[in-house]
C-alpha cells in the first residue's frame, strides 16, 4: 500500500491524509462536496481513479454526472495529442500536452509522452478517430471455437481502461463492410456506421448505438444512394463527412447525421474536384470540414516535398470552399497528416516511429513550421497520431 502511494500526486496525497484518521463517511461530510469535485476534477485521470476508492460517498460524488461533465470541460479546455502505439499484440495509449500556437518561441522544442495504459488486440485492423475521450479500434481477433479471424469492434476508454466488445452486426452480404465512427454530441450518444457492399457499391447500411447507460442497440437505415466510401470518416458537430463516388462514378461527399441516421450527398464541382482527390485527408479546421494534400499528391509530407494544399470549405451546399497553398523548405517535415488543432496549427506524425520521435506542426495563419520531440515513447512497431483528445472519467455502463 506504501508504494502505490509513492506514485499519487501531490495532490491526491493530500485528500488522503485528511482520511488518514478514519474513511468513514462522516468525517468526509465535513468537507463541502462541491470543494471535494473541485479539488479532483483538477487531477490526472489515474487520480481520480484512486480517489474513488476512499470512501462510498467519494465513489458516488465522482461517478456522478456532475464531477463527470466537470471534468470533460475542463479537459476539453486543455486537449492533448494521443498516441495509440502498437506492438506485440496490445495497443499502449499515451498523450503528451497539445502546443498552443500563441505561445510558439522556438521552431524547436520537447514534450514529454504520459503512460496511461494499453489494451489486448490480436491484430489490429484500424484506429478510429477518438470521439469524446472514447477510441474504437477495429480487430481481427480469434474467436473461441473458430480457426479463422473475425472482425471485431472494440470501444476503449484509454482514461479509465475500461473496454467493450461491440456485437457483431450480421449481413446476407459476403463481402466486407466498411465502418466509420461518429457522436451525437446532443444525446451523447457514440453510433458506429457499417455498409455492406455489392460490387463496391454499398446496399445495405447498419447503425450499431452505445447510449449513455450502455445499452447497445443495432438497426438497419435506409440509404438512397448507392456509393462507394473512399476515405476514412470524420466528424464534426454530430455530422460524419466521408469522400465517396455514386454509381454513376459522380465524387462528392457524404453526409451522415449521427443523430437522425440520414444520408446526404454533395457533388463537390469543378474547381475544387482536388478535394475529394483519393489521398486527400479529411479534417477539422476551426470546426468546418477541411480537406489537405502535399505537393505530392499524397497524404503525407516527405524531405523533398516542398508544398501542401488545403481546401476549406465555406458553405458545402452552396459549393463555396477556400483554397490555401502553403510552400516550405525541403526537409523540414516528415509524416502523415493527424489533424488541425484548436489553435489552427496542422499536425503531421510519422506511423512508422523512429527514434527520437517527432511531431510537427504547421502554423497556417503564422506560415511557420515547429519540431517537437516527443520524449519517453519508443520501440513500437505503429503509431496512431489523433489531435484534439479530451479525457472522459465517465464510466461505461454495460448491459
Amino acid at each position: 500500500m506504501k508504494s502505490r502511494r509513492r506514485n499519487v500526486s501531490e495532490g491526491h496525497n493530500t485528500i488522503l491524509q485528511c482520511h488518514s484518521r478514519t474513511c468513514t463517511e462522516e468525517y468526509s461530510e465535513t468537507i463541502p462536496h462541491d470543494l471535494i469535485i473541485e479539488i479532483v476534477s483538477r487531477l490526472p485521470t489515474k487520480s481520480v481513479a484512486r480517489c474513488r476508492c476512499v470512501s462510498k460517498l467519494w465513489s458516488s460524488l465522482l461517478v456522478h454526472p456532475y464531477f463527470t461533465e466537470t471534468y470533460l470541460t475542463r479537459s476539453s479546455a486543455s486537449p492533448k495529442i494521443l498516441f495509440a502505439c502498437v506492438k506485440d499484440g496490445k495497443v499502449s495509449f499515451y498523450t503528451s500536452p497539445q502546443p498552443d500556437d500563441d505561445k510558439a518561441s522556438s521552431p524547436i522544442t520537447a514534450a514529454a509522452a504520459t503512460y496511461h495504459m494499453n489494451f489486448p488486440f490480436d491484430h489490429v485492423i484500424d484506429i478510429y478517430r477518438p470521439m469524446s475521450g472514447l477510441v474504437c479500434i477495429r480487430d481481427g481477433r480469434i474467436l473461441k471455437g473458430r480457426k479463422t479471424a473475425a472482425m471485431v469492434w472494440e470501444i476503449c476508454n484509454p482514461s479509465t481502461g475500461q473496454s467493450v466488445i461491440l456485437p457483431k452486426m450480421k449481413s446476407r452480404k459476403r463481402t466486407g463492410a466498411k465502418s466509420f465512427f461518429g457522436y451525437d454530441p446532443i444525446e451523447k450518444q457514440f453510433k458506429v456506421l457499417s455498409m455492406f457492399t455489392d460490387n463496391d457499391f454499398s446496399s445495405e447500411h447498419q447503425v450499431l448505438t452505445l447510449s449513455t447507460t450502455g445499452k447497445l442497440s443495432v438497426r438497419i437505415v435506409e440509404c438512397g444512394i448507392p456509393h462507394c466510401p473512399l476515405s476514412d470518416g470524420i466528424c464534426i458537430s454530430g455530422v460524419l463527412y466521408y469522400k465517396s463516388s455514386t454509381e454513376k462514378r459522380v465524387r462528392g461527399i457524404m453526409c451522415f447525421d449521427v443523430r437522425s441516421e440520414t444520408f446526404r450527398f454533395v457533388k463537390v464541382m469543378e474547381p475544387f474536384i482536388g478535394a475529394v482527390h483519393p489521398q486527400t485527408t479529411l479534417v477539422n479546421y476551426k470546426g468546418k470540414l477541411a480537406s489537405v494534400m502535399s505537393g505530392w499528391s499524397y497524404n503525407f509530407i516527405g524531405e523533398t516535398c516542398t508544398s501542401f494544399v488545403m481546401y476549406v470549405v465555406q458553405d458545402l451546399e452552396k459549393q463555396e470552399w477556400s483554397k490555401h497553398n502553403y510552400k516550405f523548405a525541403p526537409g523540414l517535415i516528415d509524416g502523415f497528416f493527424a489533424g488541425v488543432t484548436v489553435a489552427g496549427e496542422l499536425v503531421l506524425s510519422p506511423k512508422f516511429p523512429s527514434s527520437p520521435f517527432y511531431v510537427f506542426y504547421c502554423s497556417l495563419e503564422r506560415k511557420s513550421i515547429r519540431r517537437v520531440e516527443i520524449q519517453g515513447m519508443g520501440g513500437f512497431k505503429q503509431v496512431y497520431t489523433f489531435v484534439n483528445h479530451v479525457e472522459d472519467v465517465k464510466l461505461m455502463r454495460t448491459v
